[in-house]
């Protein structure tokens, strides 16, 4: 696969309908949190919906026309938050369930969950890792672990969870991580990093300001790797064309 070309622009840019000739990827800007989309000419998919503010007239703009595709790591509100906002439906009237978070919530998480219609397509170009133990008390090792065109998405997954997943033959050609935890030090381990030689660029979207996130010793891993990374927070939303 071709490698990834980058192009960023920053929260005060206003997308355009049709502008990129082939799919993209947003990172939007939701604060602490995670929301990812994948827009093509025909569809959007999305993985995870949480943070603490979004930007509903842009995700209209560029996927409210569209089928929507989601995809939920895990139960934790800042990846599921946005599935509460009233202003989902009138942004993106067209959405299915493509992933579900695992095991149990609460009632209201898994309400919020079961109105959504299942997706018909199941799109092979998505590559998921579902953990095999259960965690009762832990849903970030729950977490669902997504590649999609060498960006690996890994939720919350702990370091311990990585060990296992990092072996997978998909996600070493990896070439952007999605920071997990929000780059917290329970993940992006070194066992991890060991196992992507061709990663090139990482993204935190969380907020260092309040919540010192991604943690001080990610960044160290992170720079000794020479993978520098891109913080919502500094840039906004954070636009990838892809091949």
């Amino acid at each position: 696969m071709n490698v990834l070309l980058f192009f960023i622009i920053t929260l005060s840019a206003t997308p355009l309908h049709d502008f990129f000739a082939r799919s993209y990827f947003v990172i939007w800007n939701v604060g602490q949190g995670q929301w990812l989309t994948q827009i093509t000419a025909d569809h959007c998919q999305h993985f995870d919906m949480g943070g603490e503010f979004f930007p509903w007239k842009k995700l209209h703009q560029v996927c409210g026309d569209k089928p929507n595709e989601i995809h939920l790591s895990h139960w934790d509100w800042d990846h599921v938050g946005a599935l509460s906002k009233p202003a989902l439906k009138r942004s993106l009237p067209r959405v299915c369930l493509a992933l579900a978070p695992l095991g149990k919530s609460s009632r209201y998480k898994e309400s919020l969950v079961s109105k959504l219609p299942p997706c018909a397509l199941d799109r092979k170009e998505v590559r998921v890792w579902t953990p095999q133990q259960r965690s009762k008390k832990d849903s970030n090792a729950q977490s669902h672990i997504v590649s999609h065109r060498q960006i690996l998405i890994p939720g919350d997954s702990t370091a311990a969870a990585e060990k296992v997943w990092c072996q997978i033959s998909w996600v070493r050609p990896s070439r952007i991580l999605i920071l997990g935890h929000h780059g917290s030090r329970t993940s992006s381990s070194e066992e991890l990093l060991q196992a992507v030689p061709d990663l090139k660029l990482s993204v935190a979207s969380a907020r260092w300001a309040r919540y010192k996130h991604p943690h001080p010793q990610v960044l160290a891993r992170l720079r000794q790797h020479q993978v520098p990374v891109l913080r919502t927070e500094d840039w906004g939303n954070i636009w990838i064309e892809g091949p």
